[in-house]
């Protein structure tokens, strides 16, 4: 089951990304657009739990503690972004980024108010996962707890999953306000990057990003493993200021490659790395 609420979340990512590239429709609706998508995969992965028996209480916590909270954070996220949007004053720069740093200054609040719990999930504790992370666990909670779940359905919903979810929530809204305060800083009012010198651009062929992107994803080597495949292309995308459309079927593309290596960038940078060691073992 673990395995197919992966699937599940790597294709929202996947629709959300689709969605982002493909709608010419008002932000205040594609934001309504991204939300409704996250809601209508929650509702098909309560479904798949509900109807779900662990076999065992580790991966019960698998689920609670690394999987549902990918779904919450996202959910919580673009909530987030669609009120800091709404509620963004029209004025001038410094309305903006006082705007700006009172959100800010709630997150932080948040974030000092769970402390040792956001402290242990930062360590990658275990000790306490059994009453975190499972469902009908004692109530004798071991941290402070103030957020309100979406769902209290006790057969989708542990203690802390919820707040688990919200806190990766507030790391990318933390990380995208900041990013909004800088690009003020170099003049853009909207905050949001528009018309900014891109310092890195991929000039190269998409299909090679996305080797590197699966190249990265297989060999386990970002965030120990636990990050999706497409979660890796799109920090990719951002990264080199490109878009790589689906990069499923572009996978499945290069799988097909007869005539030619299934790793042909791959091949090409160990080729030209090694070439270059050659070269200065010989200077």
């Amino acid at each position: 089951m673990v395995s197919q609420a992966e699937r599940l979340y790597e294709q929202l990512v996947q629709n959300l990304r689709d969605l982002e590239t493909s709608s010419s429709i008002s932000s205040g609706k594609l934001h309504n657009a991204k939300i409704k998508l996250i809601n209508e995969a929650i509702r098909e992965l309560k479904q798949l739990v509900v109807h779900h028996v662990f076999p065992d209480e580790q991966e019960e916590i698998l689920f609670f503690k690394h999987v549902k909270p990918k779904f919450t954070c996202l959910l919580i996220y673009h909530s987030q972004l669609a009120l800091l949007e709404l509620k963004k004053p029209t004025g001038t720069r410094k309305d903006i980024r006082k705007h700006y740093e009172k959100e800010l200054l709630l997150i932080r609040v948040f974030f000092e108010s769970h402390l040792p719990f956001y402290q242990y999930m930062r360590s990658e504790a275990t000790y306490l996962d059994s009453k975190l992370f499972v469902r009908g666990a004692s109530f004798d909670l071991p941290f402070h707890h103030a957020s309100i779940a979406m769902d209290t359905d006790t057969r989708f919903t542990t203690h802390y999953d919820y707040l688990a979810g919200h806190i990766l929530a507030n790391e990318l809204l933390r990380d995208h306000l900041i990013k909004c305060l800088s690009n003020l800083e170099l003049g853009q009012l909207t905050g949001d990057g528009q018309g900014l010198r891109k310092e890195l651009t991929w000039t190269g062929s998409k299909v090679h990003l996305i080797e590197l992107a699966y190249a990265l994803y297989e060999s386990g080597q970002v965030n120990n493993g636990t990050i999706g495949v497409v979660e890796i292309a799109t920090q990719l995308e951002e990264f080199f200021q490109v878009k790589l459309g689906n990069v499923y079927r572009t996978f499945q593309e290069v799988r097909q490659r007869k005539k030619d290596s299934r790793t042909k960038f791959l091949d090409l940078m160990r080729e030209r790395l090694l070439a270059r060691m050659d070269e200065l073992d010989g200077s």
